[in-house]
Protein backbone atom coordinates (compact mmCIF):
# COMPACT_ATOMS: atom_id res chain seq x y z
CA UNK A 1 0.00 0.00 0.00
CA UNK A 2 2.99 2.30 -0.72
CA UNK A 3 3.97 2.40 2.93
CA UNK A 4 1.05 4.57 4.03
CA UNK A 5 -1.08 3.93 7.15
CA UNK A 6 -4.86 4.04 6.83
CA UNK A 7 -7.36 4.74 9.61
CA UNK A 8 -11.04 4.34 10.28
CA UNK A 9 -11.12 7.76 11.94
CA UNK A 10 -11.36 9.52 8.63
CA UNK A 11 -14.68 7.76 7.92
CA UNK A 12 -16.16 9.54 10.94
CA UNK A 13 -15.48 12.94 9.37
CA UNK A 14 -18.75 13.02 7.42
CA UNK A 15 -18.87 16.78 7.49
CA UNK A 16 -15.46 16.88 5.78
CA UNK A 17 -15.51 14.36 2.96
CA UNK A 18 -17.68 11.40 3.94
CA UNK A 19 -18.47 10.24 0.40
CA UNK A 20 -14.76 10.15 -0.44
CA UNK A 21 -13.59 8.23 2.60
CA UNK A 22 -16.51 5.84 3.18
CA UNK A 23 -15.22 3.41 0.58
CA UNK A 24 -12.06 2.86 2.64
CA UNK A 25 -13.75 2.32 6.01
CA UNK A 26 -13.52 -1.47 5.75
CA UNK A 27 -9.72 -1.42 5.47
CA UNK A 28 -8.92 1.15 8.16
CA UNK A 29 -8.02 1.01 11.86
CA UNK A 30 -9.67 3.05 14.67
CA UNK A 31 -8.23 6.50 15.33
CA UNK A 32 -6.33 7.01 18.60
CA UNK A 33 -8.55 9.88 19.75
CA UNK A 34 -12.05 11.23 19.04
CA UNK A 35 -12.14 12.97 15.69
CA UNK A 36 -12.87 16.70 15.72
CA UNK A 37 -13.30 19.31 13.06
CA UNK A 38 -10.49 21.85 12.82
CA UNK A 39 -12.73 24.60 14.22
CA UNK A 40 -13.67 22.42 17.22
CA UNK A 41 -10.06 21.44 17.84
CA UNK A 42 -8.95 25.08 17.86
CA UNK A 43 -11.83 26.17 20.10
CA UNK A 44 -11.18 23.34 22.60
CA UNK A 45 -7.38 23.53 22.68
CA UNK A 46 -5.88 23.34 26.16
CA UNK A 47 -2.20 23.10 27.04
CA UNK A 48 -0.61 19.87 25.91
CA UNK A 49 -3.88 17.99 25.46
CA UNK A 50 -3.84 16.21 22.11
CA UNK A 51 -6.64 16.34 19.56
CA UNK A 52 -7.25 14.47 16.31
CA UNK A 53 -8.35 16.30 13.16
CA UNK A 54 -9.04 15.22 9.60
CA UNK A 55 -8.97 17.11 6.32
CA UNK A 56 -7.31 17.64 2.97
CA UNK A 57 -3.69 18.75 2.62
CA UNK A 58 -3.51 22.01 0.71
CA UNK A 59 0.32 22.11 0.68
CA UNK A 60 2.72 19.24 -0.02
CA UNK A 61 5.35 18.38 2.59
CA UNK A 62 8.77 19.89 1.98
CA UNK A 63 7.44 23.14 0.49
CA UNK A 64 6.75 25.51 3.40
CA UNK A 65 10.01 24.54 5.13
CA UNK A 66 13.05 22.64 3.92
CA UNK A 67 14.24 21.68 7.42
CA UNK A 68 10.98 20.49 9.00
CA UNK A 69 7.71 18.72 8.23
CA UNK A 70 5.21 21.57 7.75
CA UNK A 71 1.98 21.23 5.75
CA UNK A 72 -1.39 22.99 5.73
CA UNK A 73 -4.63 21.05 6.19
CA UNK A 74 -8.19 22.31 5.86
CA UNK A 75 -11.75 21.03 6.11
CA UNK A 76 -15.14 22.68 5.72
CA UNK A 77 -14.77 24.45 9.08
CA UNK A 78 -11.26 25.92 8.90
CA UNK A 79 -7.59 25.35 8.33
CA UNK A 80 -4.38 24.86 10.33
CA UNK A 81 -0.69 24.13 9.73
CA UNK A 82 0.66 20.88 11.19
CA UNK A 83 4.30 20.86 12.23
CA UNK A 84 6.95 18.34 13.29
CA UNK A 85 10.74 18.32 13.55
CA UNK A 86 10.80 14.57 12.99
CA UNK A 87 10.51 13.05 9.51
CA UNK A 88 6.91 12.29 8.55
CA UNK A 89 5.06 10.82 5.59
CA UNK A 90 5.41 12.34 2.15
CA UNK A 91 2.15 14.31 1.96
CA UNK A 92 0.93 15.63 -1.38
CA UNK A 93 -1.62 18.34 -2.10
CA UNK A 94 -5.10 16.88 -2.07
CA UNK A 95 -4.23 13.93 0.21
CA UNK A 96 -6.77 12.99 2.91
CA UNK A 97 -4.97 13.03 6.27
CA UNK A 98 -5.73 12.37 9.94
CA UNK A 99 -3.36 14.17 12.31
CA UNK A 100 -3.00 13.93 16.09
CA UNK A 101 -1.14 16.41 18.26
CA UNK A 102 -1.36 19.40 20.58
CA UNK A 103 -2.38 22.79 19.21
CA UNK A 104 0.24 25.37 20.17
CA UNK A 105 0.77 29.07 19.50
CA UNK A 106 4.13 30.00 18.01
CA UNK A 107 4.76 33.73 17.52
CA UNK A 108 1.06 34.43 17.32
CA UNK A 109 0.21 31.63 14.89
CA UNK A 110 -1.67 28.46 15.84
CA UNK A 111 -0.24 25.15 14.64
CA UNK A 112 -0.77 21.49 15.49
CA UNK A 113 2.49 20.04 16.82
CA UNK A 114 2.31 16.55 15.35
CA UNK A 115 2.63 13.29 17.28
CA UNK A 116 1.14 10.97 14.62
CA UNK A 117 -0.06 11.24 11.05
CA UNK A 118 -2.17 8.91 8.89
CA UNK A 119 -2.70 9.29 5.16
CA UNK A 120 -5.99 7.79 4.03
CA UNK A 121 -6.13 5.63 0.94
CA UNK A 122 -8.39 7.90 -1.09
CA UNK A 123 -8.13 9.75 -4.40
CA UNK A 124 -6.49 13.15 -4.20
CA UNK A 125 -8.73 16.13 -4.64
CA UNK A 126 -7.71 19.54 -5.94
CA UNK A 127 -7.85 22.24 -3.26
CA UNK A 128 -9.24 25.39 -4.89
CA UNK A 129 -7.91 28.57 -3.22
CA UNK A 130 -10.50 30.92 -1.73
CA UNK A 131 -10.62 34.29 -3.50
CA UNK A 132 -10.38 36.90 -0.72
CA UNK A 133 -10.08 40.67 -0.50
CA UNK A 134 -7.11 42.10 1.39
CA UNK A 135 -8.93 42.81 4.63
CA UNK A 136 -7.65 41.66 8.07
CA UNK A 137 -11.18 41.01 9.35
CA UNK A 138 -11.76 38.67 6.38
CA UNK A 139 -8.35 36.98 6.57
CA UNK A 140 -8.92 36.29 10.28
CA UNK A 141 -11.84 33.99 9.45
CA UNK A 142 -9.68 31.91 7.11
CA UNK A 143 -6.44 31.40 9.08
CA UNK A 144 -4.56 28.27 7.95
CA UNK A 145 -6.42 28.01 4.65
CA UNK A 146 -5.20 28.24 1.08
CA UNK A 147 -6.36 31.58 -0.37
CA UNK A 148 -5.70 33.86 -3.33
CA UNK A 149 -5.54 37.67 -3.09
CA UNK A 150 -4.98 40.45 -5.60
CA UNK A 151 -3.22 43.70 -4.76
CA UNK A 152 -0.51 46.22 -5.49
CA UNK A 153 2.99 46.15 -3.94
CA UNK A 154 3.24 48.79 -1.21
CA UNK A 155 6.71 47.85 0.09
CA UNK A 156 9.26 45.06 0.02
CA UNK A 157 12.60 44.00 1.41
CA UNK A 158 14.72 41.31 3.06
CA UNK A 159 15.39 40.48 6.68
CA UNK A 160 17.66 37.96 8.35
CA UNK A 161 14.76 35.50 8.40
CA UNK A 162 13.67 35.76 4.76
CA UNK A 163 12.02 37.93 2.09
CA UNK A 164 8.81 39.94 2.38
CA UNK A 165 6.60 42.25 0.43
CA UNK A 166 3.47 44.12 1.47
CA UNK A 167 0.34 44.05 -0.68
CA UNK A 168 -2.39 46.68 -0.55
CA UNK A 169 -5.86 46.26 -2.02
CA UNK A 170 -5.68 47.72 -5.53
CA UNK A 171 -9.21 49.14 -5.51
CA UNK A 172 -9.32 50.81 -2.09
CA UNK A 173 -6.89 52.20 0.47
CA UNK A 174 -9.20 51.39 3.42
CA UNK A 175 -8.97 47.58 3.45
CA UNK A 176 -5.48 47.38 4.97
CA UNK A 177 -2.51 45.31 3.87
CA UNK A 178 -1.20 41.76 3.99
CA UNK A 179 2.44 40.59 4.05
CA UNK A 180 3.70 38.00 1.59
CA UNK A 181 6.42 36.10 3.51
CA UNK A 182 9.05 33.68 2.15
CA UNK A 183 11.23 32.38 5.03
CA UNK A 184 14.92 31.71 4.46
CA UNK A 185 14.37 27.95 4.90
CA UNK A 186 11.44 27.79 2.47
CA UNK A 187 11.37 24.52 0.57
CA UNK A 188 10.77 26.00 -2.90
CA UNK A 189 12.93 28.54 -4.79
CA UNK A 190 10.89 31.75 -4.58
CA UNK A 191 12.67 35.03 -5.30
CA UNK A 192 10.62 38.14 -4.51
CA UNK A 193 13.43 40.32 -5.90
CA UNK A 194 11.90 39.97 -9.37
CA UNK A 195 8.92 42.02 -8.17
CA UNK A 196 9.00 45.79 -8.63
CA UNK A 197 7.50 48.57 -6.54
CA UNK A 198 3.84 49.28 -7.35
CA UNK A 199 3.46 46.05 -9.38
CA UNK A 200 0.01 44.52 -9.48
CA UNK A 201 0.15 40.96 -8.19
CA UNK A 202 -1.88 37.83 -7.59
CA UNK A 203 -0.61 35.72 -4.69
CA UNK A 204 -1.75 32.25 -3.62
CA UNK A 205 -0.71 30.82 -0.26
CA UNK A 206 -1.55 29.80 3.30
CA UNK A 207 -2.91 32.45 5.68
CA UNK A 208 -0.79 32.78 8.85
CA UNK A 209 -0.18 35.39 11.54
CA UNK A 210 2.98 36.72 13.13
CA UNK A 211 3.46 38.39 16.51
CA UNK A 212 6.97 38.78 17.86
CA UNK A 213 5.89 39.85 21.38
CA UNK A 214 2.57 39.69 23.19
CA UNK A 215 2.15 43.49 23.05
CA UNK A 216 3.01 43.75 19.33
CA UNK A 217 0.25 44.09 16.72
CA UNK A 218 -0.72 40.98 14.76
CA UNK A 219 0.70 40.87 11.23
CA UNK A 220 -1.34 38.92 8.69
CA UNK A 221 0.83 36.91 6.31
CA UNK A 222 0.42 34.75 3.24
CA UNK A 223 3.10 32.09 2.71
CA UNK A 224 3.18 30.94 -0.96
CA UNK A 225 3.86 27.28 -1.78
CA UNK A 226 6.07 27.79 -4.85
CA UNK A 227 7.19 30.38 -7.40
CA UNK A 228 4.05 29.91 -9.50
CA UNK A 229 1.99 31.22 -6.56
CA UNK A 230 3.48 34.71 -6.98
CA UNK A 231 2.24 36.11 -10.30
CA UNK A 232 2.92 39.64 -11.54
CA UNK A 233 -0.16 41.08 -13.21
CA UNK A 234 1.48 44.20 -14.62
CA UNK A 235 4.88 45.83 -14.19
CA UNK A 236 6.97 48.45 -15.98
CA UNK A 237 10.09 47.39 -17.88
CA UNK A 238 11.26 43.83 -17.31
CA UNK A 239 11.77 41.16 -19.92
CA UNK A 240 12.33 42.55 -23.44
CA UNK A 241 8.78 42.36 -24.83
CA UNK A 242 9.82 43.92 -28.15
CA UNK A 243 11.20 40.54 -29.20
CA UNK A 244 7.79 38.95 -28.66
CA UNK A 245 6.39 40.91 -31.57
CA UNK A 246 9.01 39.89 -34.15
CA UNK A 247 7.02 36.88 -35.32
CA UNK A 248 3.84 38.98 -35.27
CA UNK A 249 5.52 41.59 -37.46
CA UNK A 250 6.23 38.90 -40.03
CA UNK A 251 2.58 37.87 -39.91
CA UNK A 252 1.46 41.50 -40.36
CA UNK A 253 3.69 41.82 -43.36
CA UNK A 254 2.24 38.63 -44.86
CA UNK A 255 -1.31 39.79 -44.09
CA UNK A 256 -0.66 43.14 -45.73
CA UNK A 257 0.55 41.43 -48.89
CA UNK A 258 -2.84 39.74 -49.31
CA UNK A 259 -4.50 43.14 -49.86
CA UNK A 260 -2.11 44.20 -52.60
CA UNK A 261 -3.46 44.08 -56.11
CA UNK A 262 -2.54 41.09 -58.22
CA UNK A 263 -0.66 43.40 -60.58
CA UNK A 264 1.94 44.21 -57.90
CA UNK A 265 1.92 40.79 -56.22
CA UNK A 266 5.26 39.63 -57.63
CA UNK A 267 7.05 42.81 -56.61
CA UNK A 268 5.46 42.79 -53.15
CA UNK A 269 6.28 39.12 -52.68
CA UNK A 270 9.93 39.87 -53.36
CA UNK A 271 9.75 42.69 -50.82
CA UNK A 272 8.20 40.36 -48.22
CA UNK A 273 10.95 37.80 -48.77
CA UNK A 274 13.51 40.53 -48.26
CA UNK A 275 11.71 41.66 -45.08
CA UNK A 276 11.56 38.12 -43.74
CA UNK A 277 15.26 37.68 -44.47
CA UNK A 278 15.99 40.85 -42.50
CA UNK A 279 13.92 39.57 -39.56
CA UNK A 280 15.80 36.30 -39.65
CA UNK A 281 19.08 38.22 -39.63
CA UNK A 282 17.82 40.22 -36.65
CA UNK A 283 16.80 37.05 -34.81
CA UNK A 284 20.24 35.58 -35.52
CA UNK A 285 21.78 38.52 -33.60
CA UNK A 286 19.41 38.27 -30.61
CA UNK A 287 21.32 36.82 -27.60
CA UNK A 288 18.17 35.17 -26.19
CA UNK A 289 16.87 31.85 -27.47
CA UNK A 290 13.78 32.32 -29.68
CA UNK A 291 11.63 29.22 -30.27
CA UNK A 292 8.37 29.28 -32.28
CA UNK A 293 6.19 26.22 -31.68
CA UNK A 294 2.67 24.99 -32.32
CA UNK A 295 0.95 22.11 -30.53
CA UNK A 296 4.19 21.43 -28.70
CA UNK A 297 6.31 20.97 -31.87
CA UNK A 298 9.16 23.37 -32.71
CA UNK A 299 8.61 25.22 -36.01
CA UNK A 300 11.44 27.77 -35.96
CA UNK A 301 14.41 28.68 -33.82
CA UNK A 302 17.37 31.03 -33.89
CA UNK A 303 21.10 30.24 -33.46
CA UNK A 304 21.04 31.35 -29.80
CA UNK A 305 18.58 28.53 -29.02
CA UNK A 306 20.84 25.85 -30.52
CA UNK A 307 23.81 27.30 -28.64
CA UNK A 308 21.85 27.34 -25.38
CA UNK A 309 20.86 23.68 -25.77
CA UNK A 310 24.20 22.52 -27.17
CA UNK A 311 22.83 21.46 -30.58
CA UNK A 312 24.88 21.50 -33.78
CA UNK A 313 22.34 23.42 -35.92
CA UNK A 314 18.83 24.83 -35.94
CA UNK A 315 17.56 21.83 -37.90
CA UNK A 316 18.37 19.61 -34.92
CA UNK A 317 15.67 21.39 -32.92
CA UNK A 318 12.99 22.01 -35.56
CA UNK A 319 10.34 19.28 -35.61
CA UNK A 320 11.15 18.08 -32.09
CA UNK A 321 8.71 18.33 -29.14
CA UNK A 322 9.44 21.28 -26.88
CA UNK A 323 8.94 18.95 -23.90
CA UNK A 324 12.11 17.04 -24.87
CA UNK A 325 14.15 20.10 -23.82
CA UNK A 326 12.24 20.98 -20.63
CA UNK A 327 13.38 19.71 -17.23
CA UNK A 328 10.64 17.56 -15.61
CA UNK A 329 10.50 19.87 -12.59
CA UNK A 330 9.86 22.89 -14.85
CA UNK A 331 7.06 21.55 -17.05
CA UNK A 332 4.42 23.31 -14.96
CA UNK A 333 6.30 26.60 -15.33
CA UNK A 334 6.51 26.20 -19.12
CA UNK A 335 2.81 25.34 -19.26
CA UNK A 336 2.09 28.54 -17.34
CA UNK A 337 3.99 30.85 -19.68
CA UNK A 338 2.63 29.04 -22.75
CA UNK A 339 -0.99 29.65 -21.71
CA UNK A 340 -2.13 32.53 -23.95
CA UNK A 341 -4.99 33.22 -21.54
CA UNK A 342 -2.46 34.45 -18.98
CA UNK A 343 -1.27 37.16 -21.36
CA UNK A 344 -4.80 38.18 -22.30
CA UNK A 345 -5.69 38.51 -18.61
CA UNK A 346 -2.58 40.51 -17.68
CA UNK A 347 -1.94 42.35 -20.96
CA UNK A 348 1.68 41.20 -20.92
CA UNK A 349 3.70 37.99 -21.20
CA UNK A 350 4.28 36.21 -17.87
CA UNK A 351 7.88 35.35 -17.12
CA UNK A 352 9.24 32.66 -14.82
CA UNK A 353 12.52 31.02 -13.88
CA UNK A 354 12.84 27.42 -14.98
CA UNK A 355 15.30 24.81 -16.22
CA UNK A 356 15.89 23.36 -19.70
CA UNK A 357 17.77 20.25 -20.75
CA UNK A 358 20.70 20.40 -23.18
CA UNK A 359 21.49 17.83 -25.85
CA UNK A 360 23.89 16.01 -23.51
CA UNK A 361 21.44 16.02 -20.59
CA UNK A 362 22.97 19.08 -18.91
CA UNK A 363 20.64 21.39 -16.96
CA UNK A 364 20.46 25.06 -18.00
CA UNK A 365 18.88 27.69 -15.73
CA UNK A 366 16.73 30.06 -17.80
CA UNK A 367 14.16 32.83 -17.51
CA UNK A 368 11.35 32.25 -20.00
CA UNK A 369 8.49 34.27 -21.44
CA UNK A 370 5.98 33.37 -24.14
CA UNK A 371 3.37 35.03 -26.33
CA UNK A 372 0.90 33.93 -29.04
CA UNK A 373 1.77 34.71 -32.66
CA UNK A 374 0.97 33.65 -36.25
CA UNK A 375 3.62 31.69 -38.11
CA UNK A 376 3.00 30.89 -41.80
CA UNK A 377 -0.72 31.51 -41.35
CA UNK A 378 -0.90 29.14 -38.38
CA UNK A 379 -1.55 30.02 -34.70
CA UNK A 380 1.63 29.45 -32.76
CA UNK A 381 3.55 30.52 -29.68
CA UNK A 382 6.89 32.32 -29.57
CA UNK A 383 9.03 31.40 -26.58
CA UNK A 384 11.99 33.45 -25.33
CA UNK A 385 14.57 31.84 -23.03
CA UNK A 386 17.45 33.71 -21.42
CA UNK A 387 20.41 31.91 -19.84
CA UNK A 388 20.63 33.08 -16.19
CA UNK A 389 23.32 30.64 -15.01
CA UNK A 390 25.82 33.45 -14.36
CA UNK A 391 23.15 35.58 -12.70
CA UNK A 392 22.19 32.79 -10.29
CA UNK A 393 25.86 32.17 -9.49
CA UNK A 394 26.28 35.89 -8.79
CA UNK A 395 23.19 35.87 -6.54
CA UNK A 396 24.54 32.87 -4.62
CA UNK A 397 27.91 34.57 -4.24
CA UNK A 398 26.23 37.72 -2.93
CA UNK A 399 24.26 35.63 -0.46
CA UNK A 400 27.44 33.92 0.73
CA UNK A 401 29.27 37.25 1.07
CA UNK A 402 26.43 38.57 3.21
CA UNK A 403 26.86 35.71 5.71
CA UNK A 404 30.64 35.03 5.73
CA UNK A 405 33.39 37.00 7.46
CA UNK A 406 35.94 37.92 4.79
CA UNK A 407 39.05 37.73 6.99
CA UNK A 408 38.44 34.40 8.76
CA UNK A 409 35.96 32.53 6.58
CA UNK A 410 33.74 31.98 9.63
CA UNK A 411 30.13 33.07 9.70
CA UNK A 412 29.67 36.74 10.44
CA UNK A 413 27.46 38.42 13.01
CA UNK A 414 24.46 38.51 10.67
CA UNK A 415 24.72 34.78 9.90
CA UNK A 416 25.14 33.85 13.57
CA UNK A 417 22.04 35.82 14.52
CA UNK A 418 20.03 34.21 11.73
CA UNK A 419 21.02 30.60 12.47
CA UNK A 420 21.10 31.01 16.25
CA UNK A 421 17.50 32.32 16.17
CA UNK A 422 16.44 29.13 14.40
CA UNK A 423 18.34 26.87 16.80
CA UNK A 424 16.97 28.72 19.83
CA UNK A 425 13.44 28.19 18.50
CA UNK A 426 14.16 24.45 18.10
CA UNK A 427 15.57 24.32 21.63
CA UNK A 428 12.42 26.04 22.90
CA UNK A 429 10.26 23.39 21.21
CA UNK A 430 12.27 20.39 22.43
CA UNK A 431 13.13 21.62 25.92
CA UNK A 432 16.89 21.90 25.33
CA UNK A 433 19.26 24.55 26.68
CA UNK A 434 22.01 25.54 24.21
CA UNK A 435 25.35 26.79 25.52
CA UNK A 436 26.98 30.04 24.42
CA UNK A 437 30.79 30.17 24.22
CA UNK A 438 32.69 33.46 23.96
CA UNK A 439 36.37 33.62 22.96
CA UNK A 440 38.35 36.88 23.03
CA UNK A 441 41.73 37.57 21.46
CA UNK A 442 43.37 39.75 24.10
CA UNK A 443 46.03 42.32 23.32
CA UNK A 444 45.10 42.79 19.67
CA UNK A 445 45.87 46.52 19.83
CA UNK A 446 49.34 45.88 21.20
CA UNK A 447 50.04 43.36 18.43
CA UNK A 448 48.86 45.84 15.80
CA UNK A 449 50.87 48.72 17.30
CA UNK A 450 54.10 46.75 17.71
CA UNK A 451 54.04 44.34 14.77
CA UNK A 452 51.57 45.84 12.29
CA UNK A 453 48.00 45.11 11.28
CA UNK A 454 49.06 42.15 9.16
CA UNK A 455 50.30 40.46 12.34
CA UNK A 456 47.00 41.30 14.05
CA UNK A 457 45.08 39.73 11.17
CA UNK A 458 47.27 36.64 11.44
CA UNK A 459 46.47 36.34 15.16
CA UNK A 460 42.74 36.66 14.45
CA UNK A 461 42.95 33.94 11.80
CA UNK A 462 44.85 31.67 14.21
CA UNK A 463 42.03 31.85 16.77
CA UNK A 464 39.38 31.43 14.03
CA UNK A 465 41.08 28.33 12.60
CA UNK A 466 41.48 26.89 16.08
CA UNK A 467 37.79 27.41 16.86
CA UNK A 468 36.77 25.87 13.54
CA UNK A 469 38.82 22.75 14.31
CA UNK A 470 37.43 22.08 17.80
CA UNK A 471 33.70 22.55 17.22
CA UNK A 472 31.30 20.16 15.48
CA UNK A 473 29.64 20.87 12.16
CA UNK A 474 26.28 21.15 13.93
CA UNK A 475 27.57 23.99 16.15
CA UNK A 476 27.42 27.62 15.03
CA UNK A 477 30.79 29.43 15.08
CA UNK A 478 31.17 33.10 14.08
CA UNK A 479 33.39 36.14 14.36
CA UNK A 480 31.30 38.52 16.45
CA UNK A 481 33.47 41.66 16.23
CA UNK A 482 37.10 42.66 15.71
CA UNK A 483 38.69 40.44 18.38
CA UNK A 484 35.62 38.57 19.65
CA UNK A 485 34.30 35.18 18.60
CA UNK A 486 31.12 33.43 19.58
CA UNK A 487 29.84 29.86 19.25
CA UNK A 488 26.58 28.10 20.10
CA UNK A 489 26.69 24.47 21.19
CA UNK A 490 23.37 23.15 19.96
CA UNK A 491 23.47 19.98 22.08
CA UNK A 492 25.63 20.52 25.12
CA UNK A 493 25.91 21.78 28.67
CA UNK A 494 28.08 24.25 30.57
CA UNK A 495 30.07 21.31 31.95
CA UNK A 496 30.61 19.83 28.49
CA UNK A 497 32.01 23.20 27.37
CA UNK A 498 34.80 23.12 29.97
CA UNK A 499 37.22 21.01 27.85
CA UNK A 500 36.93 23.61 25.09
CA UNK A 501 39.37 25.82 26.97
CA UNK A 502 42.12 23.19 26.87
CA UNK A 503 41.28 22.14 23.31
CA UNK A 504 41.45 25.73 22.09
CA UNK A 505 44.78 26.13 23.86
CA UNK A 506 46.21 23.13 22.02
CA UNK A 507 44.67 24.10 18.69
CA UNK A 508 46.21 27.59 18.76
CA UNK A 509 49.54 26.21 19.92
CA UNK A 510 49.55 23.78 17.00
CA UNK A 511 49.50 26.73 14.61
CA UNK A 512 52.15 28.79 16.38
CA UNK A 513 55.64 28.95 14.94
CA UNK A 514 58.78 29.19 17.09
CA UNK A 515 59.67 32.32 15.15
CA UNK A 516 56.39 34.05 16.02
CA UNK A 517 57.44 37.40 17.57
CA UNK A 518 54.37 37.80 19.80
CA UNK A 519 52.25 35.84 22.23
CA UNK A 520 48.59 35.04 21.50
CA UNK A 521 46.34 35.40 24.53
CA UNK A 522 42.79 34.04 24.47
CA UNK A 523 39.97 34.20 27.01
CA UNK A 524 37.16 31.64 26.94
CA UNK A 525 33.89 31.50 28.81
CA UNK A 526 30.69 29.47 28.54
CA UNK A 527 27.17 30.11 29.78
CA UNK A 528 23.78 28.50 29.07
CA UNK A 529 21.30 30.36 26.86
CA UNK A 530 17.77 30.76 28.22
CA UNK A 531 15.56 29.45 25.36
CA UNK A 532 12.53 31.25 26.81
CA UNK A 533 14.09 34.63 25.94
CA UNK A 534 14.60 36.25 22.53
CA UNK A 535 18.14 35.71 21.24
CA UNK A 536 19.33 39.24 22.01
CA UNK A 537 18.11 39.10 25.62
CA UNK A 538 19.44 35.56 26.08
CA UNK A 539 22.90 36.58 24.82
CA UNK A 540 22.95 39.70 27.02
CA UNK A 541 22.11 37.57 30.06
CA UNK A 542 24.77 34.99 29.12
CA UNK A 543 27.36 37.75 28.57
CA UNK A 544 26.51 39.30 31.92
CA UNK A 545 27.01 35.91 33.59
CA UNK A 546 30.38 35.51 31.85
CA UNK A 547 31.42 39.00 32.98
CA UNK A 548 30.46 38.08 36.53
CA UNK A 549 32.49 34.88 36.27
CA UNK A 550 35.46 36.86 34.99
CA UNK A 551 35.29 39.23 37.95
CA UNK A 552 35.19 36.24 40.31
CA UNK A 553 38.17 34.72 38.49
CA UNK A 554 36.27 31.79 37.00
CA UNK A 555 36.78 32.77 33.38
CA UNK A 556 39.96 31.17 32.06
CA UNK A 557 42.61 33.13 30.26
CA UNK A 558 44.68 30.94 27.99
CA UNK A 559 48.15 32.23 27.30
CA UNK A 560 49.59 30.49 24.27
CA UNK A 561 53.33 30.69 23.80
CA UNK A 562 55.02 29.71 20.53
CA UNK A 563 55.76 26.00 20.36
CA UNK A 564 56.72 23.66 17.59
CA UNK A 565 53.82 21.91 15.89
CA UNK A 566 55.17 18.44 16.66
CA UNK A 567 55.22 19.32 20.38
CA UNK A 568 51.43 19.13 20.55
CA UNK A 569 49.98 15.67 20.91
Amino acid sequence: MSGRTFTLAIAAAGALAAPLWAANAQKAQPAPAPLRTIAEAIAQRSGDREVTIAGRASVSSGKLQSSAFDVAVEDTTGGIRIFSRNPQSDVHEGDSVVATGAIKSYRGNLELVLSSLHIVDAPRRLIVPLELAINPSILERHSGRLVRVHGRVAGMGRSEGGQWLRLRDASSMSHGTVTVWVPANHGSPIDLAVVGASDSMTVTGVVTTYQDNADDPIVWQIVPREAADVAISAEPGGFPNSLLWIALAIAVAVGGALSISRMNARRQLAGLRETEARYRQLLALVPDAVIVHARGIVLFTNPAATELLGLPAEEALVGKPVADFVHPDSRAAFAEVSDDRAMVATDRAPRVRAQMLGANGSVVDVEVASSPCVYHDRPAMVLLARDITAQLRYERDLHALALVDELTGLQNRRAFTLFAEQELARARRHGRTPVLVFADLDGLKQINDKHGHAAGDQAIRMVANALRSIFRETDIVARWSGDEFVAMLVDGSEESALPIRARLDAAIAAQASPALPYIVTASVGASPLDPALPLRDAMERADAELYSQKKRGRRSKIRVTPVAVDAVE
